[in-house]
């Protein structure tokens, strides 16, 4: 044996010596006993919100689902989605880029959180998908600095996951000329008095954004980023914005059509909506 190998093979002894019987367990338990499987793979990560096909035949979530009417919505305002460039911000897990895929889009899909990012990588393998690329990392600075125009943009559930949603809006309105929106946000005009609503006086933010008056209310997650399932933002200190100011500045950045559904209101303060919007 050679020199080399002798170190090698002391070395190896040596880290074997080491190790505690703790870390032989967890060792063996990154190995998986079953055959293979499309389940295996989603059981490698826990906290799944995503629901796959019944014909995939595999156990995850129930709150997305590969046919979310949401993005049908916008898809069908956007038009012919074929061999079009579709950004995709947030894609959790994947779920929607499936969706997109489907009816023939190039998707770039950006995600900062970890989880979800490996999420989608398994969502990619199980449903097959040829013509979306997952990216990770913070989606405002890869918006700034990246060149690239696309032909629209999706971001459902990011925009009230901001800390700076006002830059975050400006990012997107620089690469894109028709964007899909779907956001909580907070309805001033709407709101019911409750002992809630002190809590959201004492957060509000009051800002310009081109010489104009903008509200925004500061909020934290409460401890739900400690849960498996959790899918929020990068900062516990994201803005939500006022539903009139919100329509108010994509405006101000160019988008003159501005198309609303899906409006609930599941908390007397937290509106939800879709906003399909296009310049010019």
């Amino acid at each position: 044996m050679s020199g080399r190998g002798k170190r090698w093979r002391s070395l190896f002894r040596r880290q074997e010596r080491q190790a505690s019987p703790q870390q032989e367990i967890l060792a063996f338990d990154s190995y998986e006993t079953r055959a293979p499987s499309a389940q295996n793979c989603v059981d490698v990560i826990p906290g799944w919100n995503t629901r796959f096909p019944d014909e995939i035949g595999v156990v995850a979530g129930n709150v997305i689902d590969f046919t979310d009417e949401r993005i049908i919505w916008a898809l069908e305002r956007f038009g012919d989605a074929r061999d079009r460039n579709v950004l995709e911000i947030g894609p959790m897990e994947g779920a929607h880029s499936a969706l997109l895929e489907r009816h023939g889009a190039n998707v770039t899909a950006v995600e900062a959180s970890k989880n979800a990012f490996l999420k989608c990588l398994i969502t990619k393998e199980i449903a097959g998908l040829k013509r979306t690329r997952f990216l990770l990392g913070d989606c405002v600075p890869f918006l700034e600095e990246n060149q690239t125009r696309y032909d629209l943009i999706v971001a459902s559930g990011v925009l009230y996951h901001m800390r700076d949603p006002l830059r975050f809006l400006q990012a997107v309105a620089s690469r894109t000329d028709t964007l899909y929106l779907w956001t909580s946000c907070i309805d001033e005009a709407a709101k019911v008095e409750t002992a809630e609503t002190e809590i959201y006086r004492r957060e509000r933010e009051d800002v310009m954004f081109r010489d104009h008056p903008v509200t925004l209310y500061r909020r934290g997650y409460l401890g739900a980023e400690h849960t498996a399932k959790f899918c929020g933002g990068i900062f516990d200190d994201p803005r939500w914005m006022d539903r009139s100011s919100l329509l108010d500045t994509l405006r101000l950045l160019g988008f003159t059509s501005i198309e609303i559904a899906h409006e609930a209101k599941p908390l007397p303060l937290e509106p939800c909506l879709s906003i399909f919007a296009r310049k010019g």
